[in-house]
């Protein structure tokens, strides 16, 4: 099958260290391992292409805010079919794979004019995210695209039950639910964790809990700061990631007198992400109390796959993730004194909790590869072909 993997969100570059750039390469290079021909088509980043499949990368037309930055989205979504439509005629796609981004309908025009089978994946739905986080200035074009886009679409991928059920519910069509992976080949052969901790030079004799992700408001690290000023002096916070709001999480640290127990490793390379889990005790996913949750955490497979215990809030699917024998807690979003206590009987009982991490971590690295995600996603691309075959 020829698949054309196909971005315009200018926040998702290629190669790039978030989680949304990070998901992007990984499904292409899965499309690619099994099998298909691939041709990817984004906004560039930083760094070396990937080599494993073919891409076009448009360079990206500059930072702005506000209704200039809208406006950048909008112009480059226009420009993106007609910047790539030689090299998309030469590929001769079969499929168009569009992650769904704001302002986003150049996969549905590629789909018209190369007559291929639409796919939309939705790791968020976008105008109502951007309207509720960022602001938007032109939220009723987006909705009215983002529409547009979903009910014309022959499939759309959801990352979670909750995105499929509010796309099924507004819009005529078929939804699956295929969510977020791992790379399995990363996470067969860890370091040991001495040889880890020295590495990233990390205390020797802590007991470490660790975050990996973006530092943004919705993912609760100010609940896992404010959680281990609750914790025994033993316990020490490792952060792998950054962003907006690194300082203030630094204040809290600081004004909770824990700052010397917080290790800030910074925007850590993805390659390095398992060596930065074995070094850890365990890991923490602390969402706070969020309307509408509707994530697919990339962090809780990648902890299950270094088979790391886990404390993760009770909210959205992480439940049917962290199900019984994982290795896994859940508690109260927003809850500091529950989330500590857990992470506590966790550190106090580390041969239990350890010995059924081990075995999730077996079932994950079968289960939950990008490879397995990618071959759900064909096999319903399939029923697609025949159904439009059969009618």
């Amino acid at each position: 099958m020829k698949i054309l993997v196909a971005c315009t969100d200018l926040g998702v570059r290629v190669p790039g260290d978030k989680g949304a750039s990070l998901h992007l390469a990984a499904i292409t290079s899965a499309f690619a391992e099994a099998g298909h021909d691939v041709l990817l088509a984004a906004v560039a980043g930083h760094g070396t292409p990937p080599s494993d499949v073919a891409s076009i990368l448009l360079p990206h037309p500059g930072r702005a805010t506000g209704l200039r930055r809208e406006i950048n989205k909008l112009r480059f979504v226009q420009h993106f079919p007609d910047a790539i439509a030689e090299r998309v005629a030469a590929f001769g796609p079969e499929v168009i794979y569009e992650r769904l981004s704001l302002f986003g309908t150049a996969g549905s025009v590629l789909a018209q004019r190369f007559a291929a089978l639409h796919v939309v994946e939705v790791n968020a739905l976008l105008a109502e995210e951007e309207a509720q986080w960022r602001g938007l200035r032109l939220a009723k074009r987006a909705a009215e695209r983002e529409a547009n886009v979903l009910a014309g679409a022959d499939l759309r991928v959801a990352v979670s039950n909750e995105h499929a059920a509010a796309i099924n519910a507004a819009y005529p069509g078929r939804t699956i639910v295929v969510p977020n992976g791992m790379d399995a080949s990363r996470f067969r052969h860890l370091p040991a964790a001495a040889a880890a901790r020295t590495r990233f030079g990390l205390p020797a004799d802590a007991q470490l809990v660790v975050f990996v992700g973006a530092l943004r408001p919705w993912h609760g690290l100010d609940l896992g700061i404010k959680a281990l000023a609750l914790m025994p002096a033993s316990a020490h916070l490792v952060v792998a990631g950054d962003g907006p709001i690194r300082d203030e999480l630094q204040r809290l640290a600081a004004e909770l007198r824990v700052d010397d127990r917080v290790h800030w490793l910074g925007q850590v390379n993805h390659r390095e992400v398992p060596a930065v889990l074995a070094a850890c005790d365990v890991a923490i996913a602390p969402y706070p109390d969020l309307e509408n949750f509707a994530y697919s955490p990339l962090k809780l497979y990648e902890y299950l796959a270094a088979g790391l215990p886990i404390v993760a809030s009770n909210i959205g699917q992480i439940p049917d993730v962290l199900g019984h024998g994982t290795g896994g807690l859940l508690t109260h979003p927003g809850n500091v004194r529950e989330l500590a206590a857990a992470l506590w009987i966790i550190l106090s009982q580390p041969h239990r909790y350890r010995a059924q991490a081990a075995s999730a971590r077996t079932e994950t690295l079968k289960q939950h590869s990008w490879l397995q995600r990618a071959n759900n996603i064909v096999d319903a691309v399939k029923e697609c072909d025949r159904h439009a075959v059969a009618v």
